[in-house]
């Protein structure tokens, strides 16, 4: 796949009315980070529907009270994009928009896969830069796990028992997600892929310092014989970087188990999913995993530095 031909491109925070453009339906997942509410606020459609995931634990009486909510009530990625989409209704020829900043990892994964069964053939979807994370290095993103590593749903590719795994980490800031993806899947080669250029300067070094917490995984030689690097916004490249990633292996020789673990921003879990859509599920063997979250914190960062748009293809 050429992932330079995807569309994307920068949005001025001060004339997000002027810049995007109109849509039928927009999306966004209902979180207290500003550049959320402010995106929400100044993105125009005809129907705006917040996505209220219940990692993020609102009682009633914090659940936003203007327009459409969609509320499902459990974690399972599949309750939660099915419930979104009956809110959504019949999407034929509906031009949509959705925010992928506040999502979950493993709804906004299956979100994809699931838009690409429907016969959806593209949408737009915006990513917003925070200014900054509010305590660095030390922001906690999923703050309660059950303990479980699995697959999203439908996203488990037939696996060789007789190959060698693989196991591709994109990384960000939660070291304890990084431990436990790496001991699920103990003996794995592991290949981590780190944001950058990342966020804002001093982002990529406190990646660093918060994956380097990551216990046995980071202490092993191929944590940095087999880093790999793609940009935090960009969907497209990620997509790219994981693409030759497997491409290389493939050249190896071999059957070859190749596990993908979304840990990073979401503009690359987005990347991870679209590799997945449009590579991974015809090459086969390929699994996407995550830990599961049982509760995820509501307000990680400050301010809006930078908004993107992107045309998604999953066709």
């Amino acid at each position: 796949m050429d992932y330079s031909i995807f569309y994307r491109r920068s949005i001025n925070v001060e004339r997000i009315k002027y810049e995007v453009p109109t849509f039928d339906i927009f999306v966004s997942a209902y979180n207290s980070n500003d550049r959320v509410g402010k995106v929400f606020d100044e993105v125009l459609a005809a129907r705006k529907i917040w996505l209220l995931h219940p990692e993020y634990c609102y009682s009633p009486l914090e659940e936003p009270v203007k327009f459409s909510v969609a509320r499902p009530d459990g974690i399972g990625e599949v309750e939660q994009v099915n419930r979104l989409l009956d809110e959504l209704g019949d999407l034929t020829g509906v031009d949509l928009c959705i925010d992928i900043t506040g999502f979950m990892h493993h709804a906004l994964t299956f979100l994809i896969a699931k838009l690409a069964h429907m016969g959806i053939k593209s949408f737009t979807a915006l990513y917003s830069e925070p200014a900054a994370y509010l305590k660095r290095e030390d922001t906690a993103f999923s703050t309660t796990t059950s303990g479980r590593v699995r697959s999203i749903s439908g996203m488990a590719g037939t696996n060789d028992a007789q190959a060698q795994d693989h196991l591709i980490i994109a990384v960000g800031y939660d070291h304890k997600l990084i431990s436990e993806v790496a001991n699920y899947k103990d003996g794995s080669i592991v290949y981590p892929v780190f944001a950058f250029p990342s966020l804002s300067a001093d982002m990529y070094q406190q990646s660093a310092v918060k994956a380097a917490e990551s216990g046995a995984v980071a202490l092993r030689g191929e944590w940095v014989s087999n880093r790999h690097f793609a940009p935090a916004n960009d969907p497209f490249s990620t997509a790219a970087v994981i693409g030759g990633l497997v491409g290389d292996i493939d050249k190896r020789g071999g059957a070859a188990n190749i596990y993908l673990a979304p840990l990073s921003t979401k503009a690359q879990t987005l990347g991870l999913a679209l590799y997945w859509q449009l590579e991974g599920r015809i090459r086969g063997g390929v699994t996407i995993l995550l830990p599961e979250c049982t509760k995820y914190s509501r307000e990680t960062s400050s301010g809006l530095k930078r908004l993107w748009l992107y045309t998604v293809e999953l066709t």
